[in-house]
């Protein structure tokens, strides 16, 4: 009975931690959705396998962040929770996947998984997601050990506020702009200040050499 109790509250500890980190995410890219999509289209231009889903980068930005929200909350309420265990797992390998190219392949330098304000590099990334598919590959073993933390109804209304808070802002902000703007060539910035290189940038110089040669 002790040994059950152990696991039930290290389990609720395991779905504090990384529901409220993929809570934590989802808002911090949706204050401005259009961050996303431009890291998405970075990826997909990097990924030419995945080059066909460039056009619906706009869209799969929306959907990633209020999946991030949505899930997270499921995972501290309990909502159905098998189905929702199993999407984070295939989010989370996912998820492994792309900061670990970033990562290791050199080409992108931050992924963007906390949006634009909110920066890390990618190495940073990479080992934040492989603890998280550690945590919730332990939450999906023991998933059926999960109980819903309140009834059906309350978890269903609970469950659509969710998501009504997690779409209408984003629908709002891509009408109206963002609630912070953190990209670089923000309104109000000075572009030719921005332009100017770093202190100790090296220019990029080109050089042209002709050949002559006897035909």
């Amino acid at each position: 009975m002790q040994s059950n109790k152990n696991i039930q509250g290290f389990l609720w500890l395991l779905r504090i931690i990384v529901g409220v980190l993929f809570i934590l995410s989802g808002f911090s890219k949706l204050i401005d959705p259009h961050g996303l999509e431009y890291k998405m289209e970075e990826f997909y231009d990097k990924l030419t396998w995945l080059n066909f889903l460039k056009p619906f980068a706009l869209a799969s930005s929306v959907a990633m962040v209020a999946f991030e929200i949505i899930a997270g909350c499921a995972l501290i309420i309990g909502y159905r929770f098998r189905l929702f265990s199993f999407l984070l797992l295939i989010l989370i390998i996912i998820f492994t996947f792309l900061t670990g190219y970033a990562y290791l392949g050199g080409q992108i330098k931050e992924c963007g998984c906390f949006g634009n304000c909110i920066k890390i590099e990618a190495h940073q990334s990479f080992y934040k997601d492989l603890i998280l598919l550690v945590l919730i590959l332990i939450i999906f073993v023991f998933r059926n050990n999960i109980k819903p933390l309140f009834n059906n109804l309350i978890n269903n209304v609970l469950m659509l506020v969710v998501a009504f808070l997690s779409l209408y802002p984003q629908i709002w902000v891509l009408k109206h702009g963002p609630f912070i703007d953190c990209l670089p060539f923000k309104k109000g910035a000075h572009i030719p200040t921005l332009m100017k290189p770093a202190v100790g940038c090296v220019q990029d110089s080109i050089e042209m050499k002709c050949i002559y040669g006897i035909a």
